[in-house]
């Protein structure tokens, strides 16, 4: 049984996989740190950056129980590092060539343009272009006066490169225990490149052909797992999407997601260009065996005895509501 752990407002992203798996759930943190006792099997824990210092620590506490009881535990709270500190890390070991910094300590990047994004969630559209330190330090204090906190935010580097005038592109790989599983490749139009939104536009595109013989090699050639598994074990992350671009054919990883959207193999094969629906499907196949691979069978219950968690039960019940972007 794989029981999927997110936080209460972001359980739509695994609500297909519960259902195509069969043997599998969900629960919310809200409901976790509710339990006395859990059931065995493989627990995949997500959602970290949303969640408070608190509530990783009582998750920590958790996902140690359960691994003393005979679980298996994907992405142990304890472990996982926080957005700011992969990508100081993924710098520092020379994989990513950007870094970042925190808003509140003054920073002074090495290179620009840079961009500021929450640490906090994936809200990402529309990202500004920093052109210089003192554009930057302008930005800043603009938003102290208009009493926008600095505290959650990052200054982030940018690494990007366009692979056709006007279009970048997007790679994503998963993992799942021990696999990496290359997924897919998006282009877009716009530098923070997500799912392109003008359709029209991509298939009219001249490279488009091209643009799909890549993905084909990526997706049947599961390139680029060395240095992904490099970043996936620096991360401390067993489940999650890699998003990454290429700059001068090197992989430049933004973020490795514990939690990401994903689509159900009918929305997929119906959305997406008959051209990709091939590879779309080997790359959703690999997935779920990757998911089933992991998969315990239960072996009676668990006992959450530690007793920093027990206290905090009724506490918790008063939380059942929050929302999180």
């Amino acid at each position: 049984m794989i029981n999927f752990v997110t936080t209460r407002s972001h359980s739509y992203t695994v609500a297909h996989l519960v259902r195509q798996l069969g043997k599998a759930c969900h629960w919310s943190y809200e409901r976790l740190f509710r339990q006395k006792e859990l059931r065995s099997g493989t627990w995949v824990f997500t959602d970290h950056e949303r969640l408070s210092n608190f509530e990783i620590a009582l998750a920590a506490r958790v996902a140690n129980r359960l691994e003393h009881g005979g679980a298996r535990v994907l992405n142990h709270p304890a472990h996982v590092l926080s957005r700011h500190d992969l990508l100081k890390a993924l710098n520092a070991v020379g994989i990513n060539r950007f870094s970042a910094w925190r808003c509140e300590s003054q920073p002074r990047p090495n290179g620009f343009p840079v961009f500021i994004r929450n640490e906090f969630d994936h809200l990402s559209a529309d990202l500004e272009l920093i052109a210089d330190q003192p554009a930057l330090e302008a930005t800043l204090s603009r938003m102290k006066a208009n009493g926008i906190p600095l505290a959650g935010k990052l200054v982030i580097e940018y690494a990007g490169q366009e692979v056709s005038p006007g279009v970048w592109q997007r790679f994503a790989t998963y993992r799942v225990g021990h696999r990496l599983i290359a997924h897919h490749h998006a282009v877009d139009f716009r530098w923070v490149a997500k799912d392109v939104q003008d359709t029209k536009r991509l298939l009219a595109h001249p490279m488009f052909e091209t643009f799909l013989e890549t993905e084909r090699q990526f997706v049947k050639g599961n390139l680029y797992e060395e240095v992904l598994r490099r970043a996936f074990d620096l991360a401390g992350i067993d489940y999650g999407r890699a998003d990454f671009s290429l700059v001068d054919g090197r992989p430049q990883i933004f973020e490795i997601n514990t939690n990401p959207a994903h689509g159900s193999h009918s929305a997929i094969y119906r959305e997406t260009p008959p051209q990709r629906v091939e590879t779309q499907r080997l790359s959703e196949d690999r997935l779920y065996a990757a998911l089933r691979a992991v998969d315990l069978p239960v072996d009676g219950p668990i006992a959450l005895d530690d007793p920093a968690l027990l206290p905090q039960q009724a506490f918790r019940r008063l939380f059942t509501g929050v929302k999180r972007a």
